[in-house]
C-alpha cells in the first residue's frame, strides 16, 4: 500500500505512464486526495437549530409533523465541492481506467492510496481466508464459535478392543458361547459372534442356550475362518479353501467374509476391499448397533440412582478398570443377579460406556478436560491417550492457558513442560486473549520472569502486565508492584520507554515510577561481558545447524574454506536492540572442507552433498555423508553420479532429488538425480525445463517447488516451477523479483523467499537484492513483504519455531560478508537482528536438528565456543 501523496509513489506511476501528457496534473490530484469516500455534507447548522426550535415551540402541531419539520433542514444539505480542478478530475479519470491498480481514498478524502490490483485482492482474499477460518471450525469439528465441538476417534480403539476379547477367550474368560463340531467345541462371546452373523445375533436376541451345534451347517476348517474373523478382522483365504468357508459364510450368516470368498473364487482383487483395520471397526460398530437395540444386555450397572445396561465383554475390553473388575475373580466378575452398584457419577459412566463400543469422544474444551480426568481416575487409556493427543495439537493462544492449568494440577510434566514452552513463545498473543486476564498473578509473574519469554522486546511484556492490571484496576493494583519488578526496564530502548512513561500509572513520582528507576540502577557500571547484563535467554526444543562455507582467513588477506558445523544452543535479548546467539560447535565435516553445498534432512538425520572444496574449476565434489546428531557419528554414502556445487536437493516421499547447479565441466546443469535411501542408490530423473545454478527449492504439502537461479548467460530468473518427477515441470506464477543465490523456505502454508542477487539495470552485472517476497500456493499469487535490512547473498536459512532466519552470506555491491543473522516473523512483517554467527561466514548451509541434552545442558568449552566473536551492531535491526 502506497500513499501517493509521496514523491516516489508519483514518480512510479509516472514511468508506468512516460507517454501521457496528462501526467502533472494526474500528480497535483493525487496530492491533494480524491473526494469520492463519504465525506461530512456542509450541515446548514442555522436552518437545522431554527426548524427545532420552532417545532419544540409549536405544540399545537402533531408530532409526525414535527419530526417532518425537524428532519426536512439535513435534507438541504450540500456535499462538500471538490478540490480538484477539471484538468486535474480528467486526469484522474484517465488513470482510473488502468485496470492494473486501484485507487482508493483514505482518512475522509483527505489522501490517497494506490495499489497494485493483484496485491490488494490477494490481501483482501487472505483477510478473507482468515476470517472464515476463524468462523469456520476445522475438519472433523462441529458446533459454533461460542461453543466449539470437537469429534475425536482413538485410531488403535477397534485393534485393542479385540485384542483384549481374542486374549479373553484364550483364557476362557466371560466366554458365554460353546459352538460344537464333532469331536471339537468351541469357546467364543456371543456379542462377537453377533456382531458379525446374523444366525448369531438371532439366538441372542431370542435369548436361546449358550450352545450351539454346527454338525451338517459347516465345516470345521469354515467355522474357524468364521471364528478368526470375528476376533481379528482378518481372512487369508486361498482359492481352493474359498468355497468352503464361502458354505460357512452364507450358512451363518456372515455377509463380509461371504463378499470375500467370492471376490477370491472368481478372481477379482477389489481395489475397494476393507483392510483388517477397516473390518475391526465394522465389527465395533455392529456390537454397538447391538447395545443400542438392547439385543444380548448381560450385565446392569447404577451410578447415583441411574441404571444402564451393558455388553459386560464390551466393559472388559474397552477399559482397563473394569477389565480388572471382570476377571479378577471378584465376586462382580459372576454376578448376573441384579444390579451392580457403582461409585462413578452418571456421567463418567455413559462416558466410559460410550467410549467402550464407539472409540469416539464428542465434546468442546470443558467437556474433554471433565473426560481426561474421568480416564485418569478410572484407567481408561484409550480416551487419555486421546485427550493427551489433542491437547498437544490443539495449543493454541486461546486454549494454552487452561491446558497449562490442567497439566499442572494433575502432575502431566510432559505437557505441563509443552504448554509452558508455548506460553513462553506466544506470549504476545496470548495476552490480547480473555483467557489472559483469568490469570493468577502467581502465574502472571512466573511468565514475566522467565528468561526464556520470547518477544519482540521488553515494551510487550509491560502491555501484557499493563493489560491484566486494568483488567481489574481496584482489585489488582496491590499486586501491581509485584508485576513491574517482573519487566526488565533495563533492555528497553529510549522509544520504548516514552511509551512506558506515557502510562498513568508509571508517572513520577509515583510508587511505580520509583520501580522502574530501581531496574535502571540495577546495571552494573562501566563496560560488562553479556552473561553479566540482565536479558532474556530462549532454548528452542530443536537448533540452528549451520556447517561448511567459506570465510576470510585471520590475517585478512585469503579466502579459506571451513569443516566448521556449529549448532544454536540459546538466543540472548540484551539491553535496548542487542541479541546474541550462544553458538556451541557439534563437530567437523568429514574428510575436507566444503562451501556452496546442499543439506536436507530426514528423520532428525543430516545429509551433506556435494559443493566445492576449494577455488579451482576442478575443485566440485560429488561425495555424500549424513550426520547423525544423537550418537555424533558421519557415514559415508554413495557418491552423486555428477559432481555439483550452488545447486538444492530436497526430500520428498522417500528420495532426496539433488537438482541443477553447477559442475567441473558446466557452469549450468539441467539435470536431476535422485538417492534412495533403502538401496543407497542414485538414479536420474526428468530434466529442469533449463539449466539452472543459484536457485532455491522446498517441499510443500508433498510438492516439489523450485524458483529463481542463474542461467547460462549468467542472467537472474524471476520464474517458480512445480517439478514432478516423473512428468514435465509446471510453470506457476513469476515472482515480482529476479534473483539467484536466494534464501526459499516453507512456513504456515506459504514459501517465503528473501534476499540473494539481481541483474543490475542498465549497467551489467549483479547487484544485492533486498526485496522478499511471499507465495500463496493456494491463489498462485506473490506477495512483496518488508525487505532485508541488510545483504543476505549465498546465506544459509531455516525456519525454527515459527520464524525464519537468514544466516551470513556477503554483499555483492561491497564483497563484504555478513556475520550477521536476521529473524523475519510474519505476523509482524518485520525483520529483527537477533545476533551473529560464530564468525563471518558465506556459502554455508543451515538446517533443523534435535541434539542430544548432553551437548547442551554441559557447560560449553573454549573449544565449544567461537574463536571470532564480533559483538551485534545495536544500531540494526
Amino acid at each position: 500500500m502506497l500513499n501517493v501523496s509521496q514523491k516516489q509513489s508519483v514518480e512510479e506511476i509516472g514511468r508506468r505512464k512516460k507517454d501521457d501528457g496528462t501526467m502533472a496534473e494526474v500528480a497535483k490530484g493525487l496530492s491533494k486526495g480524491l473526494n469520492f469516500a463519504i465525506i461530512p455534507k456542509l450541515v446548514p447548522v442555522v436552518d437545522f437549530i431554527t426548524a427545532t426550535e420552532s417545532a419544540i415551540h409549536n405544540n399545537n402541531l402533531p408530532a409526525e409533523q414535527q419530526q417532518l419539520k425537524v428532519s426536512a433542514a439535513p435534507s438541504c444539505a450540500q456535499p462538500q465541492p471538490s478540490n480538484h480542478n477539471s484538468q486535474e478530475t480528467s486526469a484522474l479519470t484517465s488513470l482510473s481506467r488502468d485496470e492494473s491498480i486501484t485507487i482508493l481514498s483514505m482518512d475522509k478524502g483527505r489522501c490517497t492510496v494506490i495499489l497494485n490490483t493483484v496485491d490488494y485482492q490477494f490481501r483482501g482474499s487472505c483477510i478473507h481466508e482468515e476470517m472464515s477460518s476463524k468462523d469456520k471450525p476445522p475438519e472433523g469439528e462441529t458446533g459454533n464459535t461460542t461453543e466449539q465441538q470437537w469429534t475425536l476417534r482413538n485410531e488403535s480403539h477397534a485393534e485393542r478392543f479385540l485384542a483384549a476379547a481374542l486374549q479373553l477367550r484364550e483364557q476362557h474368560q466371560l466366554v458365554d458361547m460353546t459352538v460344537t463340531i464333532g469331536p471339537k467345541s468351541y469357546k467364543a462371546h456371543s456379542p462377537l459372534l453377533a456382531a458379525i452373523s446374523s444366525v448369531f445375533r438371532q439366538r441372542m436376541q431370542c435369548r436361546e442356550p449358550g450352545v450351539m451345534e454346527l454338525d451338517g451347517v459347516t465345516t470345521l476348517r469354515g467355522w474357524e475362518a468364521i471364528l478368526n474373523f470375528a476376533y481379528t478382522g482378518e481372512l487369508d483365504v486361498l482359492p481352493e479353501k474359498a468355497g468352503e468357508v464361502l458354505d460357512a459364510a452364507e450358512s451363518l450368516g456372515v455377509p463380509r467374509v461371504a463378499e470375500i470368498c467370492k471376490a477370491v473364487l472368481i478372481g477379482v482383487e477389489t481395489k475397494d476391499k476393507p483392510s483388517p483395520a477397516e473390518e475391526k471397526w465394522e465389527t465395533l460398530r455392529s456390537l454397538e448397533e447391538l447395545y443400542k437395540e438392547g439385543i444380548g444386555w448381560d450385565l446392569e450397572l447404577k451410578a447415583e440412582g441411574n441404571s444402564f445396561q451393558v455388553h459386560r465383554l464390551a466393559l472388559a475390553c474397552g477399559c482397563e478398570f473394569f477389565h480388572g473388575m471382570f476377571t479378577s475373580g471378584m465376586k462382580e466378575s459372576h454376578q448376573v443377579d441384579g444390579p451392580l452398584c457403582t461409585h462413578f457419577t452418571s456421567t463418567d459412566l455413559e462416558l466410559i460406556i460410550s467410549f467402550a463400543y464407539s472409540g469416539t469422544l464428542v465434546g468442546g474444551w470443558d467437556y474433554l478436560f471433565d473426560t481426561a480426568q474421568a480416564a485418569l481416575q478410572y484407567q481408561v487409556s484409550g480416551i487419555w491417550e486421546l485427550c493427551l493427543d489433542f491437547f498437544h495439537r490443539k495449543l493454541n493462544p486461546e486454549s494454552s492457558l487452561d491446558i497449562l492449568s490442567f497439566a499442572r494440577a494433575y502432575g502431566l510434566h510432559d505437557l505441563e513442560s509443552t504448554a509452558e514452552s508455548f506460553v513462553l513463545k506466544n506470549f504476545a498473543h496470548i495476552t490480547a486473549t480473555p483467557k489472559f486476564l483469568d490469570l493468577p498473578v502467581n502465574h502472571l509473574v512466573e511468565f514475566l520472569s522467565s528468561d526464556a519469554l520470547y518477544i519482540l522486546n521488553e515494551l510487550e511484556a509491560f502491555q501484557g502486565a499493563i493489560r491484566w492490571l486494568d483488567a481489574d484496576p481496584a482489585g489488582r493494583m496491590d499486586h501491581a508492584e509485584k508485576v513491574m519488578r517482573c519487566i526488565r526496564f533495563s533492555l528497553m530502548s529510549t522509544r520504548e520507554f516514552k511509551q512506558v512513561r506515557a502510562e498513568k500509572m508509571m508517572a513520577a513520582p509515583g510508587h511505580l515510577y520509583h520501580v522502574m528507576v530501581e531496574s535502571l540502577a540495577s546495571l552494573p557500571p562501566g563496560p560488562s561481558k553479556m552473561e553479566q547484563l540482565p536479558c532474556r535467554v530462549r532454548y528452542p526444543q530443536k537448533v540452528i545447524v549451520i556447517s561448511g562455507g567459506d570465510t576470510l582467513a585471520k590475517n585478512m588477506a585469503t579466502r579459506s574454506p571451513t569443516r566448521d558445523v556449529w549448532f544454536s544452543h540459546r538466543f540472548r535479548n540484551g539491553i535496548g536492540l542487542v541479541k546474541e546467539i550462544e553458538w556451541r560447535r557439534l563437530g567437523q565435516l568429514p574428510e575436507q572442507p566444503r562451501f556452496r553445498h546442499a543439506v536436507a534432512v530426514k528423520d532428525n538425520v543430516m545429509y551433506i552433498f556435494g559443493g566445492k572444496r576449494y577455488y579451482g574449476i576442478r575443485d566440485t565434489i560429488c561425495s555424500v555423508f549424513k550426520f547423525d546428531p544423537l550418537y555424533e557419528r558421519w557415514e559415508q554414502l554413495a557418491n552423486m553420479t555428477s559432481s555439483r556445487s550452488y545447486f538444492q536437493v530436497v526430500f520428498s516421499d522417500g528420495f532426496f532429488y539433488a537438482m541443477g547447479g553447477s559442475s567441473n565441466d558446466v557452469y549450468c546443469l539441467d539435470s536431476v538425480e535422485r538417492y534412495e535411501p533403502r538401496t543407497n542408490t542414485w538414479r536420474p530423473c526428468e530434466p529442469l525445463p533449463a539449466p539452472l545454478c543459484g536457485h532455491a527449492a522446498c517441499v510443500l504439502d508433498g510438492s516439489i517447488y523450485i524458483s529463481g537461479g542463474s542461467d547460462g548467460s549468467c542472467r537472474c530468473h524471476s520464474t517458480l516451477i512445480r517439478y514432478l518427477p516423473g512428468a514435465p515441470s509446471i510453470p506457476l506464477a513469476t515472482m515480482r523479483e529476479e534473483r539467484a543465490g536466494h534464501a526459499m523456505e516453507v512456513l504456515n502454508g506459504k514459501i517465503y523467499v528473501a534476499g540473494g542477487l539481481r541483474w543490475r539495470d542498465g549497467h551489467g552485472g549483479y547487484a544485492d537484492q533486498l526485496a522478499c517476497e511471499v507465495y500463496n500456493p493456494k491463489q498462485d499469487v506473490w506477495v512483496a513483504l518488508s525487505p532485508l535490512p541488510q545483504p543476505h547473498v549465498i546465506a544459509a536459512s531455516a525456519v525454527l519455531e515459527g520464524d525464519l532466519y537468514i544466516l551470513g552470506g556477503y554483499s555483492h555491491d561491497t564483497y563484504r560478508d555478513t556475520y550477521l543473522v536476521h529473524c523475519y516473523n510474519p505476523m509482524h512483517d518485520r525483520w529483527v537482528n537477533v545476533g551473529t554467527l560464530p564468525q563471518a561466514y558465506a556459502d554455508l548451509r543451515a538446517c533443523i536438528l534435535e541434539v542430544p541434552t548432553s551437548l547442551r545442558r554441559k557447560h560449553a568449552s573454549p573449544l565449544d565456543t567461537p574463536s571470532l566473536g564480533i559483538p551485534a551492531d545495536p544500531e540494526r535491526i
